[in-house]
């Protein structure tokens, strides 16, 4: 994985990219525009010899400076009021010389007034989420490969369904939960026994979010629990911080809950993960192969009791379908 210094570097490089092509573009419009409108040039010269006169007022300091600027700004500005004029009475834009950064808030130097500008917090953040996934199979999975036919349509369940009726309905339900995805989207808690399509339904919900920009993170349970127990003693050299990518990621799928070693740490891990998600209102996806009574006797009453009163359960059912096809 990327150390803390090496995602900040990337980052950094994505941003002199930007601005490189948004500088090149201008670029490259203006040759266009030249070539149609030779008269801009004394105009743009006039711009530009303005702003160095201003520019040598100011540090000069001299003192009647405060006179001489506003008439320069003023000379400035009329001088691009009539380049705009003359670009729109030949039919571009009046802003078509300027540069369009990615950012226009900081102009894609990732910074303003020295602060961090909230593009390059959210570049940090996708590169992390990146990082942490970039192991993850969560690009092999989608809807259109989720097979049906292998649940019996004639073996009826409690409910008085099929099993093919009763996964066609927990399809339709994350179909339609990855098309309607915002992050403040329900949780979702999906039981079953093992090869019954948990891990691929949850990874193609995870799929359909990530081509809608949202950051997506996803991992098994131990995965994540032996992240957060070695930044917690200290054992990580990454300087990772798997707590904070948690709490602020769009949808966090944690898959397999209950295949991690049993401890009082990873019991209070979970717990406080899943209450910080709630609290913040922000989807978790869970897979487990356990039932309710294995929940409560792993991780207690009061986790279980959150799960299902503030998670959309389904339960998942069939034969295994892994078996099935080496069969």
């Amino acid at each position: 994985m990327l150390t803390k210094k090496q995602q900040y570097e990337k980052a950094m490089n994505i941003l002199a990219a930007r601005k490189q092509k948004a500088i090149l573009q201008t670029q490259m419009r203006r040759e266009t525009v030249i070539k149609k409108i030779p008269e801009l040039i004394p105009l743009e010269r006039q711009v530009g010899n303005a702003t160095i006169q201003l520019s040598k007022l100011i540090l000069s300091k001299a003192a009647n400076a405060s006179e001489i600027i506003p008439k320069i700004m003023h000379q400035n500005l009329s001088m691009q009021e009539k380049i705009g004029a003359l670009l729109a009475s030949n039919g571009f834009p009046a802003d078509y010389l300027k540069v369009h950064y990615f950012c226009e808030k900081c102009n894609d130097s990732g910074f303003i007034e020295g602060e961090r500008c909230e593009c390059l917090q959210a570049l940090l953040k996708k590169i992390a989420v990146d990082d942490f996934n970039e192991t993850a199979a969560i690009y092999l999975c989608n809807f259109h490969d989720f097979k049906l036919h292998y649940y019996n349509k004639k073996n009826k369940n409690s409910n008085g369904l099929s099993d093919y009726e009763t996964m066609s309905q927990i399809y339709r339900f994350c179909l339609d939960y990855a098309n309607s995805f915002h992050p403040e989207s329900p949780s979702i808690l999906m039981m079953g026994s093992t090869g019954l399509g948990k891990t691929h339904l949850s990874l193609a919900i995870a799929n359909e979010a990530i081509k809608k920009n949202y950051h997506v993170l996803y991992g098994s349970t131990q995965d994540f629990f032996v992240k957060i127990q070695n930044e917690f003693f200290g054992k990580s050299k990454t300087g990772e911080d798997t707590t904070s990518l948690i709490a602020n990621t769009d949808l966090l799928v944690l898959d397999d809950l209950g295949a991690e070693y049993e401890s009082s740490f990873n019991a209070s891990t979970f717990y406080n993960l899943i209450n910080s998600r709630l609290s913040h209102k922000k989807p978790t996806i869970i897979s487990t192969n356990l039932s309710i009574q294995e929940l409560q006797d792993r991780y207690s009453n009061r986790v279980v009791s959150r799960l299902i009163s503030l998670y959309k359960t389904l339960r998942f059912v069939g034969k295994d379908i892994r078996q099935m096809n080496m069969k």
